[in-house]
Formats: structure tokens, sequence, C-alpha cells
């Protein structure tokens, strides 16, 4: 688990690898049809409930360090 620290918001937070995998799928995965859960834990080999806790987990965080986030995720992806 690493601990990132966000500039926005001057925390630090723990972010583990597959926090960052479950927010590079909700990137790329559109909403039709089955729903975002059970697509998003088909493409990560989970179940719903655990998709669901990863949900809540980034509940937790500020919408400015959710962005920073995402923004790491697509440098990765470029």
């Amino acid at each position: 688990m690493k601990t990132r620290y966000f500039e926005a918001t001057g925390r630090a937070r723990k972010v583990t690898p597959r926090m960052m995998e479950y927010l590079a799928h909700v990137i790329d995965t559109p909403i039709d049809g089955r729903g975002l859960h059970a697509e998003i834990g088909r493409k990560m080999g989970v179940t719903t409930g655990r998709v669901g806790h990863y949900r809540d987990a980034f509940a937790r965080f500020a919408k400015e360090e959710i962005l920073e986030l995402c923004e790491e995720v697509m440098k990765e992806a470029a």
C-alpha cells in the first residue's frame, strides 16, 4: 500500500494498486445494460461486493483528490 500526498488538499492517504486499477476501469467502462459494478467486477475478476468496497473507499476521498488520481491514471494510459 502506497501513501500518496495530495497537493489539492494537503493530506496523505493510502491508495492500493487495486484501487488504482478500479479507478482505471471506472474511467474506461461505459454505463449500459448490466450496470457499472457488474462490468467492472467482470473485468477485474472480483465480485460486485468487492467492487462496492472500492467505491466506498473512494467515497472518503475529496473530489480534488480523486481528480489527481484520475490524472495519474490517464498519464499511465497515454
